[in-house]
């Protein structure tokens, strides 16, 4: 034992750290000090402490879920889960709203929230009416939706939603009944550029109802899938709803004549540039592959005008949302990109706010994407339903995301956002792929970090950085000397 405990002391003392006193360790170079450091205690306030402990980094937001970058103040990598949050009670809605000028990284964001998602088994649904998704289905292995003339892709928007678990039948019927109207109204303003009359409003719904026979006591389990064609030939067809304007005391032919131009709008949505494509029988030619990643539908083919695009971009996301309600569909987050243009039209908002409501029972997280507040502050008068619409989404919206503001936007990011007069000006000098992310009640300076494989997948920038060419004659033109002999 005794000669145990000497070479213990024998290694200890060769092997192990050096020993250490009050005054530090022994041996050259160790820094030992003969006098012990003695500071004088430090005397501050609680709010100024909290600035100057150096120990002190900021815990996140306690959720699983993708890192996204690095918190700017406390060097701490910033973790993000929208789901997780809504589950753990620290939102009240699982939908948000991402905002920034031109090449502030905006869409940089958008697609690696979507990227990162799928190993955390939230998939990603987009609507791509510009053509910028096809580096993100690249790098996720899947294959966008081309949707446009001659493709053979054709949709039916109007399909119904089915049935929420523990949802009442006629809370089903009245929301599916909603939900169409919607639509078709929206659809048909932007088509005449204006409000509908209220004899026009009421054709239809009166076609609606006739087409799947809600009008006649029909059981719901026999009502038939209305579809854009067949509302259109139910409004040519008087005797089909005409018994509803008896308890009106309208006339059928001065009510035929009042609400004509509704039906020329709709026989012109239908044959028009957006023909055949948005008018499928009861079942779509499409559907979609739940075992997929996610799915990206481009509409870059119909991108004719603004209202063109909000057009097939409502027209595709209300299909997309029938789909979304399958009993098999996934955690999933929906990305409404270019939704300026959906905010021009009220008919368009109006189904939008609804649509967000349903998030919680669908398991759906929306992200609203546009510019600038200011294009919601634009997109009617100052107390105009279309901006109070706007304004009430945005404050549905449990995370808001500010990249870099323009000067002139700066009031109407902080009418809408509800900034700090230090947020708001901290907003005109974010540097590029730097965010203000509010969460909640708390509020965030994000740094959004890349991978080598994310930096290839959101280069928009590639066709500007290129060097222009020597131009070069025609195979079939004589150069210039040889033109001279």
């Amino acid at each position: 034992m005794r000669e145990q405990r000497a070479v213990r002391r024998l290694s200890d003392r060769l092997l192990g750290p050096p020993s250490v006193d009050g005054r530090g360790a022994f041996g050259r170079a160790a820094g030992r000090v003969y006098w012990r450091l003695r500071l004088p205690p430090l005397v501050t306030t609680s709010a100024q402490l909290c600035s100057v402990y150096p120990f002190v980094a900021d815990p996140g937001l306690g959720v699983d879920g993708p890192l996204i970058g690095q918190e700017v103040y406390s060097r701490a990598g910033f973790v993000f889960g929208i789901h997780e949050l809504y589950r753990a009670g620290v939102l009240s809605a699982p939908n948000m709203v991402v905002t920034g000028e031109i090449g502030s990284a905006k869409s940089s964001l958008l697609k690696t929230i979507a990227f990162r998602g799928v190993p955390f088994g939230v998939r990603f649904y987009i609507v791509d009416v510009k053509g910028e998704y096809d580096t993100l289905a690249t790098a996720a292995g899947i294959r966008p939706v081309r949707v446009g003339p001659g493709s053979g892709v054709v949709m039916n928007p109007l399909a119904g939603i089915r049935r929420l678990p523990g949802q009442g039948e006629a809370e089903w019927l009245q929301l599916q009944r909603a939900r169409r109207l919607l639509l078709l109204e929206g659809l048909l303003e932007i088509q005449l550029g204006g409000l509908l009359g209220e004899a026009e409003r009421s054709l239809v719904e009166y076609a609606l109802d006739a087409v799947t026979r809600a009008d006649d006591g029909t059981s719901p389990d026999r009502m038939d899938v209305p579809t854009l064609s067949r509302v259109l030939a139910a409004m040519g067809d008087p005797p089909r709803w005409a018994h509803r304007l008896a308890g009106v005391h309208y006339d059928v032919d001065q009510f035929t004549a009042d609400s004509r131009r509704v039906r020329l709008a709709l026989e012109r949505l239908i044959t028009g540039a957006l023909g055949g494509i948005f008018d499928a029988p009861a079942a779509s030619t499409l559907t979609i592959d739940f075992d997929q990643p996610g799915a990206i539908l481009d509409l870059r083919a119909v991108r004719a005008s603004d209202q063109m695009t909000a057009m097939a971009m409502t027209c595709a996301q209300s299909w997309l949302e029938t789909e979304l309600t399958r009993p098999d569909a996934p955690t999933r987050v929906c990305l409404y990109d270019e939704f300026a243009l959906v905010s021009r039209h009220l008919g368009l908002m109006r189904r939008m706010r609804e649509q967000l409501k349903l998030a919680r029972a669908l398991g759906t997280a929306n992200i609203l994407a546009f510019h600038r507040f200011s294009d919601l502050a634009a997109s009617g008068a100052a107390d105009s339903e279309q901006v109070r619409i706007a304004r009430g989404l945005i404050e549905d919206t449990g995370v808001r995301v500010s990249y870099r503001q323009a000067p002139g936007s700066l009031d109407a990011a902080r009418e809408f956002l509800g900034t700090t007069d230090v947020e708001t000006n901290l907003l005109l000098h974010l540097r590029r792929g730097v965010g203000l992310w509010k969460v909640g009640l708390r509020s965030y300076v994000v740094k959004h970090q890349l991978s080598a494989i994310e930096r290839q997948m959101v280069d928009t920038d590639s066709r500007m950085r290129q060097t222009p060419r020597a131009a070069t004659a025609s195979p079939g033109e004589p150069d210039e000397a040889e033109a001279v002999r």
